[in-house]
């Protein structure tokens, strides 16, 4: 805490401290790690120094964003942040959880006591029982009719079915006490534990210059609150749109309660989502021999440098599955619907736009508990139309994807986080959203989708040598093809992606063959990293073969590794 100065000492001797039990948090901006709060003073002080007491700061409030602004006839004097030890004896809430417990010790009393009516009855009932089934001079008449015997075991299992589910109920009620009893034990231990603590306080000094009405906002930071968004995806493949739910889920532990707070979520610190594989390139390179070094000690200590020549080190294949994240193919252009359609049953918040972020300020108050336990909040609803899409990468993933297509003609920018998603009205998935700011198209997943399959089936892998006279060339032929099957009962729209190698080495070719490839069309592209997208139109029930085939070209003298 930094020494304040004479000056500021002086300036507020025999100030009259003011305190502010009302002055609650009211408005509160969440970040993605921080939150600033603000409490409201509003009442009438009196002409001369005033000091105004914030209590009850929160323990991880940072002292140097505290700030004061407000309105009245006063001046700033200075802010005076402590931390001051105290001790507290939280007398009045531990005889509130002891009179709970002697509450819960008088239900375990009476419940056992039921417990022992319960076993008297069952004793009375097998005794009854005996004396019917004994034979002796004190013995009832043995000889019954038999319908009336079997009456009697029939009223006798009855009787033994209910006494069990009598003892059973009761058994459970008395554990549920006898835990509710040690639930107030431990936290009258925490009560006690915590009497001795510290806390946070602000004094605002002021210097008022006519008594009347004041209005004082305090401000701070406290690190640790937190806010990610979370999405609720509908897409209608009928109606060929997509509803999307913008939430936000929130925590809390500052030690004060959020109660009918005024809510602003800030953009500033967008956390990171992920999605499907993505391939990176692939390299093929002339291997080349590799000399390695070893050091030997002789007899007498002295270092000696030993110099060996090794074959040819093979280089570990690359991990195809690594995806940068950003080279991806440029996706076919659609035309998306026009505007977000009306939904004026659902309450959205507003968007205040700065230079580098988003504010979103949430229309109604918001109470949030300081537990870190959930809260959800609903920022806003779209519904946007849609086209669809299947999608697959079969050298990675076995399975096919759904998505969908939309633009964001929202002022939101939707932040990456995660999707639940609905499909037709049912659960499918869940997905992830990608960052899409506000105006720009964008595609988002929908899941896997099991009635479309693409099988991707290697057919041959074969040598071949051209060149009759002087240097030869070596051919390594890549014969390939994916089996598409359509079990849906419409026409979809697919895209399969695969990549061919690069060589990295002049005397390195590789040869599309088929498809042949001239410049990107409709049907087929490919991009500088070698990533090849087909496109095809495949209707319901349709079954397609897509050949694919590539050779790498080398002399016969280079040794090539990488595929």
């Amino acid at each position: 805490m930094k020494t304040l100065s004479l000056l500021c000492f002086a300036a507020t001797l025999g100030a009259a401290e003011v305190p502010t039990p009302d002055a609650k948090p009211r408005e509160v901006t969440v970040y993605a790690d921080r939150a600033e709060v603000v409490r409201i003073f509003q009442g009438d002080l009196a002409a001369g120094d005033q000091s105004l007491l914030f209590d009850n700061l929160p323990a991880n409030v940072d002292f140097s964003s505290i700030r004061v602004e407000g309105t009245g006839a006063f001046t700033l004097i200075d802010i005076r942040p402590e931390t001051v030890q105290v001790k507290e004896v939280a007398n009045e809430a531990i005889r509130a959880l002891q009179a709970k417990i002697q509450a819960q010790e008088l239900v375990q009393k009476e419940l056992s006591l039921a417990e022992g009516r319960v076993a008297f009855r069952r004793s009375a009932l097998e005794k009854v029982l005996g004396r019917l089934t004994s034979v002796g001079k004190e013995s009832a008449n043995p000889e019954m009719d038999p319908l009336k015997w079997a009456a009697y075991l029939d009223f006798q299992a009855e009787q033994q079915v209910a006494l069990d589910k009598e003892a059973t109920d009761l058994a459970k009620r008395i554990k549920a006490s006898r835990q509710q009893v040690d639930t107030y034990n431990r936290e009258i231990a925490a009560l006690n534990g915590n009497q001795s603590r510290s806390r946070n306080l602000a004094r605002v000094n002021l210097d008022v210059k006519t008594a009347g009405p004041a209005v004082v906002r305090l401000s701070y930071v406290v690190q640790g609150p937190s806010w990610k968004p979370v999405y609720d995806l509908r897409a209608d493949t009928k109606a060929k749109s997509l509803e999307i739910t913008y939430h936000a889920e929130l925590r809390q532990s500052t030690g004060e309660d959020w109660q009918g707070v005024s809510l602003k979520l800030s953009t500033a610190e967008p956390s990171v989502g992920g999605r499907e594989p993505e391939m990176s390139p692939w390299f093929l390179a002339k291997s080349e021999p590799v000399e390695l070094e070893a050091l030997r000690k002789d007899k007498d200590g002295d270092a000696r440098r030993e110099t060996r020549v090794s074959g040819r080190i093979p280089v570990d294949k690359q991990n195809f599955a690594a995806a940068t994240g950003t080279n991806q193919f440029n996706e076919f252009s659609t035309k998306a619907g026009a505007a977000v359609l009306a939904d004026a049953g659902v309450s959205s918040a507003s968007v205040v736009t700065g230079g580098t972020a988003a504010t979103y300020v949430i229309e109604r108050t918001t109470d949030i508990k300081s537990d870190n336990k959930m809260a959800k909040v609903t920022v806003t609803r779209l519904l946007l139309p849609s086209t669809f899409r299947h999608s697959c990468v079969p050298k990675l993933s076995s399975y096919v994807y759904l998505k969908t297509h939309a633009t964001n003609k929202s002022d939101f920018t939707l932040l990456p986080g995660r999707t639940s998603v609905f499909l037709d009205g049912a659960f499918v998935a869940n997905s992830s959203m990608d960052l899409v700011p506000a105006g720009q198209k964008f595609w988002t997943f929908l899941g896997v989708d099991q009635s479309v399959s693409v099988e991707r089936k290697e057919l041959a892998r074969r040598e071949e040598s051209t060149g009759l006279f002087g240097k030869k060339t070596l051919r390594t032929v890549f014969d390939q093809v994916f089996k598409v099957k359509n079990g849906k009962a419409t026409e979809i729209d697919l895209v399969i992606w695969d990549q061919i190698p690069m060589g990295d080495h002049e005397d390195i070719k590789v040869v599309l063959e088929e498809p042949k490839y001239e410049k990107d069309s409709e049907s087929f592209k490919m991009n500088e990293s070698k990533y090849v997208e087909w496109r095809h139109a495949v209707k319901a029930g349709e079954k397609l073969d897509v050949p694919y085939r590539f050779a790498i070209e080398r002399p016969e003298d280079m040794q090539v590794v990488g595929y």
